[in-house]
């Protein structure tokens, strides 16, 4: 703001001098533009022209501010009107006028429906073209008709810079098509899709749950530490609580908000979910659809999160096509002559299993979603958790138990769940861990300097000794008592990774023992002509030994262009020499050349 401006705005009235200074004129500007209600006091085709007047809602909190007389505020606005409507703040300038006036929203604007934050729809008219409205001095020119039938209704924003803060979500709607737009979406009356708006760049707020709202930059930051410090989502949530909220503020929140301002590890994730998909669809130029009938933020993100992890298993990754010298070898064809060159190129790609853990249903390869992590069968097999846990007896259990009413059985989950206890644990390693010290002071020679025993009786406690000892009873009936991972209620699939020779990872998936490697990989080469000339896993002689007994003709010939050796240290370390096979297949190999010095 140009200050010869200010000052020709203070002079055209003596009691606006006399009440604002020029940093009070920029604080007066700056309390208007971080919201969005300031623009919508015009129709859209009169955007150009600031009102004569303010809301009385505007007026009443701008006057309270400044602690101004009625008709000063009045007169305030007749002398700033012009400057304040042509003022257009870049997003760091509005960032900063909110930072520096938050108190004042929080004392003065949310009682009045003027919140930290103002969410409104990005456009003041309606998408449709068919809704167009005929001017009435010329009926060949159409204007796009104005939304209206506004709805305001109180948010929680989760921001990085100013914490949790109070604020409104504004709807309005059109009458000719009954469609009404929010801040991230718009849905028709009877529709039951969620259309989300195309926007040149990530919108600044992520729409998380109904009545709760996350900044763009504090998803990412949650990205950024579940990748980088695999920082869970419920220490997300303590860490913004404890240490991102802003304790200065909390003695000027409202104390009957409707909504909390207390992040929750469902916060984060729903921000996180819907955040990675508006990234995806940005990058893809698509736009975002989800249900608006779904009974749960997470059932309506579902669908699309699993139609994204399906195109990221296969070619949905960034580098899947990906060529460069160090994964491909580019070399001359000796037969091709001076004036016609032929160049060819062999590329190498490597396929690896990272162990992780990922809940899942106890019935082994059963691919049925958990209503919750906590669950130990799918709702599938869901009556199998009714049923005594021994495996060898399917009566069922008794309320408060895992097993039934056999006194055996009932002895054994007493137990199992006895080993958990802490003196019971701490009672097994202070027995494994002084094995080799004496049992009494008495048994230390007196020509001892030292009380302590000598360094040559002691003996180094591994962290195998610090582990409870089974008891017999325990080994014996270990593999009774327990069904696949019911204990640990996880179990540790194969997620396999392509990685190319340049060490960039091309595609990635959940691998269950039902799933075969070789649909991975026809999955991620959905072609033929698309698969490299050599791929590398540590299991390629059973691979090859599975594709050679397919009945499936086509799997059976979709890799016979394709080497899959396997390297050396696999070869040496996971081969069985007694594998005849493995060693007819490995013998009658040839080398593989690379084109590569190093092999």
């Amino acid at each position: 703001m140009d200050f010869q401006h200010i000052c020709d705005a203070l002079a055209q009235s003596f009691d606006v001098a006399r009440a604002f200074s020029h940093t009070s004129v920029v604080s007066y500007i700056g309390l208007l533009k971080p919201t969005p209600v300031f623009a919508y006091l015009q129709p859209s085709h009169q955007i150009s022209v600031p009102p004569p007047t303010l809301p009385v809602r505007v007026h009443e909190f701008l006057k309270d501010c400044f602690d101004l007389q009625d008709e000063t505020a009045k007169l305030a606005w007749e002398a700033f009107r012009l400057l304040a409507w042509s003022f257009q703040p870049t997003t760091q300038e509005q960032l900063a006028h909110r930072i520096k006036h938050v108190k004042l929203f929080l004392d003065y604007g949310v009682s009045r429906g003027l919140g930290v934050y103002s969410l409104y729809p990005p456009r003041r008219v309606c998408l449709d073209p068919n809704c167009a409205q005929e001017l009435l001095s010329n009926p060949d020119d159409l204007r796009n008709r104005e939304l209206g039938e506004t709805r305001n209704h109180p948010i929680t924003v989760f921001s990085l810079d100013l914490g949790a803060v109070p604020g409104y979500a504004t709807s309005r709607y059109c009458r000719n098509c009954h469609t009404r737009y929010y801040p991230s979406f718009y849905v028709h009356d009877n529709a039951t899709v969620r259309t989300f708006y195309v926007f040149d760049a990530i919108p600044e707020f992520i729409h998380s749950s109904e009545h709760f709202y996350m900044t763009a930059d504090l998803c990412e930051l949650f990205s950024n530490m579940m990748m980088s410090a695999w920082t869970s989502g419920t220490n997300c949530a303590r860490i913004y609580n404890t240490s991102i909220c802003k304790s200065y503020l909390e003695s000027s929140l409202p104390l009957d908000w409707q909504t909390t301002f207390h992040m929750d590890v469902d916060d984060v994730w729903n921000a996180f979910y819907l955040y990675s998909l508006c990234l995806d669809y940005y990058e893809w130029q698509e736009i975002l659809e989800l249900s608006h009938s779904a009974p749960s933020q997470a059932e309506r993100l579902r669908p699309l999160l699993d139609l994204r992890n399906s195109r990221m298993a296969g070619n949905g990754q960034e580098e899947w096509n990906h060529a460069c010298n160090l994964c491909c070898y580019i070399y001359l064809d000796p037969e091709s002559t001076d004036n016609n060159p032929r160049y060819l190129f062999i590329r190498s790609t490597v396929t690896d299993g990272v162990t992780m853990g990922h809940p899942c249903c106890n019935i082994s390869d059963c691919q049925e979603r958990l209503r919750s992590t906590k669950d130990r069968f799918c709702p599938l097999h869901q009556g199998l958790a009714q049923q005594c846990c021994i495996t060898t007896c399917t009566a069922a259990i008794v309320p408060g138990f895992r097993t039934c009413d056999d006194l055996e059985h009932r002895n054994l989950e007493l137990f199992q769940y006895q080993k958990g206890k802490a003196m019971f644990q701490l009672k097994n390693r202070l027995q494994r861990s002084r094995g080799g010290l004496p049992d009494s002071l008495s048994d230390i020679p007196a020509s001892s300097p030292s009380r302590l025993p000598p360094s040559n009786s002691e003996t180094d406690a591994t962290a195998a000794d610090l582990l409870p000892v089974p008891s017999d009873v325990e080994e014996s009936w270990e593999l009774n008592f327990h069904r696949p991972n019911e204990e640990d209620e996880i179990e540790l699939d194969s997620s396999d990774a392509r990685f190319e020779g340049c060490d960039g990872k091309s595609a990635k998936a959940t691998g269950l023992f039902v799933l075969a490697l070789d649909e991975f990989w026809m999955k991620l080469w959905p072609t033929k002509t698309s698969l490299p000339n050599v791929l590398w896993h540590d299991n390629n002689c059973n691979i090859v030994k599975m594709l050679r007994n397919d009945p499936d003709e086509h799997r059976r010939n979709y890799f016979e262009n394709v080497a899959l050796p396997v390297d050396v240290f696999h070869f040496k370390s996971k081969h069985k020499e007694s594998d005849a096979d493995c060693g007819e297949k490995s013998h009658d190999s040839t080398t593989i050349d690379t084109g590569r010095d190093e092999g």
